[in-house]
């Protein structure tokens, strides 16, 4: 007996939740429908984004459409937001990285050095005990705001006066490069910098190692690394600078 009263309890609570159940899809129903047509923004991610507003939402990737069923007032609210949410991303910027790679030792005159790094040289006469400077080779990155890259192949004899004929192998690359600006200045970070250089001297094989993460101003020249190549003497000098393109 006392099973039954629950249960008629139970279903006459259930009634007025049924019912209610049924009033809501009978508005739902009720509700007008439109057609908005995307253009620029991801369909799915519009979709999910509206039916926060209480709307039933239907996308259609292919025909970059959105058939919504909401009240009037929804349906203006929802126009409205894809006004300012479907528009055209800005275009990614491209970078370039240039390398310049210097030898550096202590004997014998500067060599043939590009005018545009003449103020690097003498800074770098300044900071290190060397005489001689010479362009061993111009390396090039280039790839989109917050991507890497990486480039490889051969340089010249990593040593002038060298009885070896066998050019200079190197590997340059880099994890990431993101264009990074403020209110007076642009510059551009790079994240893991990487440059190897493997080489032959009379004495046998050897390497080169920079490894590094910097931030450049655009159109700066910096000395990002130094490493030796067969003692104290003699160095490897890289030089970097960054570019973005539009």
């Amino acid at each position: 007996m006392k099973i039954a009263k629950l249960m008629i309890a139970s279903f006459v609570v259930l009634l007025p939740m049924m019912a209610q159940s049924e009033k809501e899809k009978t508005q739902d129903a009720n509700w007008p429908v439109r057609m908005f047509q995307v253009k620029y923004a991801d369909v799915g991610r519009l979709a999910n984004l509206f039916r926060a507003f209480g709307a039933t939402v239907q996308p259609d990737s292919d025909l970059r459409a959105l058939s919504v069923r909401a009240p009037k007032e929804v349906l203006a609210a929802i126009e409205e937001s894809l006004q300012r949410l479907d528009v055209p991303q800005p275009a990614a910027k491209n970078i370039e990285i240039d390398a310049y790679l210097l030898t550096a030792s202590q004997q014998g005159l500067t060599g043939s050095i590009p005018p545009d790094l003449d103020p690097v040289v003498k800074q770098l006469k300044t900071i290190f005990n060397y005489n001689n400077f010479r362009l061993l080779g111009t390396l090039a990155l280039r790839g989109r705001d917050g991507s890497g890259g990486s480039t490889n192949g051969v340089l010249p004899a990593i040593s002038a006066d060298s009885t070896s004929m066998h050019p200079s192998v190197y590997m340059f690359n880099m994890r990431s490069a993101t264009v990074v600006s403020d209110s007076k200045e642009r510059s551009v970070r790079i994240d893991e910098l990487d440059l190897r250089l493997n080489f032959t001297l009379k004495d046998g094989n050897s390497n080169a190692l920079i490894h590094t993460s910097i931030d450049i101003r655009e159109g700066q020249k910096v000395v990002v690394g130094k490493a030796n190549i067969d003692n104290a003497d003699n160095a490897l000098i890289l030089v970097l600078t960054a570019k973005v393109i539009e």
